[in-house]
């Protein structure tokens, strides 16, 4: 939390460097296996109760993706012909709620590896109290079936760059 307090309390200048080497960081490229998305959230987590799994299935891809939270499977419904990390992230997230959320760090756009910010509810809660919901939610974005992350346009891109050194 002190990395992140201090990236909030930081200028423009100094502030992507404060987190972008910080280990609570999920670095989620575009090509990752979408289970192991799952297992790494696990790894910040430390539920000991979250896992992914790649499950053979009679659908067009030949497989579902599987998160497996407090003893219940939930399989991703993937609405294109393949995985895609989005659909893969936000479904974790709604699995992971209430207690948990995962944000998305927005100073990583413009990459092919994106960051994201797993933890407890509370812990958001809290940060939001300190430094208000806007600012808060302005470099880590809520995610929610709307999101759109690895599924941006370049111009898309540019604009929330702009965005952010406001």
């Amino acid at each position: 939390m002190e990395n992140i307090i201090k990236y909030l309390n930081a200028e423009l200048e100094e502030r992507i460097d404060i987190l972008w080497d910080d280990n609570g960081i999920l670095w989620v490229d575009w090509r990752e296996y979408d289970e192991e998305i799952i297992k790494c959230c696990e790894k910040f987590l430390k539920t000991g109760d979250l896992d992914g799994e790649a499950r053979e299935s009679e659908n067009d891809m030949g497989f579902d993706i599987i998160i497996k939270f407090k003893g219940k499977e939930h399989i991703i419904e993937y609405k294109k012909e393949g995985t895609d990390r989005d659909t893969t992230i936000k479904t974790l997230n709604k699995v992971l709620s209430p207690d948990y959320e995962i944000r998305f760090w927005m100073d990583s756009i413009g990459s092919d590896t994106l960051g994201f910010f797993p933890k407890t509810s509370k812990f958001w809660k809290e940060l939001e109290d300190e430094f208000g919901a806007e600012k808060v939610r302005k470099y880590f974005s809520i995610i929610d079936e709307n999101s759109r992350m690895f599924d941006m346009n370049m111009n898309e891109i540019f604009k929330l760059m702009e965005e952010l050194k406001k």
